[in-house]
């Protein structure tokens, strides 16, 4: 049986979710915790949960290591299908999320307005308020994209800029950034290492989930080993002789990257360069 066979196979058991794993809180892996939590549907890359505010969905990434396993969940196989999905996506049109128009075959990029709370659940009773959500706090949401000159080599702009302008206004924001050299700084969430390649995806902390911006680092030659540690938040070098750590989650840093725009809910930055 494949794997989509087998995530399939869940779908008529949503109700023994419920007996076989308890009710209890839950903290994913952006810190959010969510009171008395259930799982009520696995699907193949999220799971559904019902908790003392509701319900919400939850992608796998997003999903601690150890309740990915309880459940039987396949993150191997969601990655390859995740994989093939941005390779689907990359061959279609793009510069943001697409809306079609009713009626007709025509795609277009769909607008959202600027992020105007700190927090991805502000407000909401479903979760505790994390302390990430203080590093929001109290930033006003700044000049629009359409309103700025492209940004410049060296130029340092913070993630809460980048994802503002992306989430409001992806075509402003492809002529301010894409294709252009700059600095972005910002808080690293998790790490992704490359099944082949010396790459090394860099996930920042962001204001808004569906606005991610990711870093695509490739480690130096000098360092012969590397793998990344605690589902993705530490980033750990080794020789023959010792072991450190590169990188590790909720460090702030400086790259300087190039962009190549929003694709599928992520900002991708490449030639990612650490900046000491």
């Amino acid at each position: 049986m494949n794997s989509g066979h087998r995530f399939r196979h869940w779908l008529p058991c949503l109700g023994l979710l419920a007996l076989t794993v308890a009710a209890e809180d839950l903290t994913v892996l952006d810190g959010r915790t969510f009171r008395g939590a259930t799982p009520r549907r696995l699907d193949d890359d999220r799971l559904v949960i019902e908790h003392s505010g509701g319900q919400s969905t939850l992608f796998f990434h997003e999903v601690p290591e150890a309740l990915r396993l309880r459940l039987g969940y396949d993150t191997e196989a969601a990655l390859r299908r995740l994989t093939l999905e941005v390779f689907r996506l990359r061959s279609g049109p793009s510069g943001g999320t697409p809306e079609r128009n009713p009626g007709s075959d025509t795609v277009r990029p769909r607008l959202l307005e600027p992020v105007a709370v700190p927090a991805p659940l502000a407000g909401a009773p479903t979760a505790t308020p994390s302390p990430r959500a203080e590093r929001w706090a109290g930033l006003e949401t700044p000049a629009p994209a359409a309103q700025l000159a492209p940004v410049g080599t060296g130029q340092v702009v913070g993630v809460w800029e980048l994802v503002n302008h992306y989430r409001s206004d992806p075509a402003a924001s492809d002529a301010r950034y894409r294709k252009r050299s700059f600095r972005v700084t910002g808080v690293v969430e998790r790490m992704e290492r490359g099944l082949v390649s010396r790459n090394v995806r860099v996930f920042l902390e962001t204001p808004d989930p569906a606005v991610r911006p990711v870093c695509e680092w490739r480690i130096d030659d000098k360092i012969p080993a590397f793998h990344t540690r605690r589902d993705g938040r530490t980033l750990v070098a080794e020789n023959n002789r010792s072991r450190w750590n590169l990188l590790e989650a909720g460090q702030t840093v400086t790259f300087e990257v190039r962009c190549d725009g929003l694709e599928d809910g992520l900002v991708e930055l490449k030639q990612a360069r650490l900046q000491r």
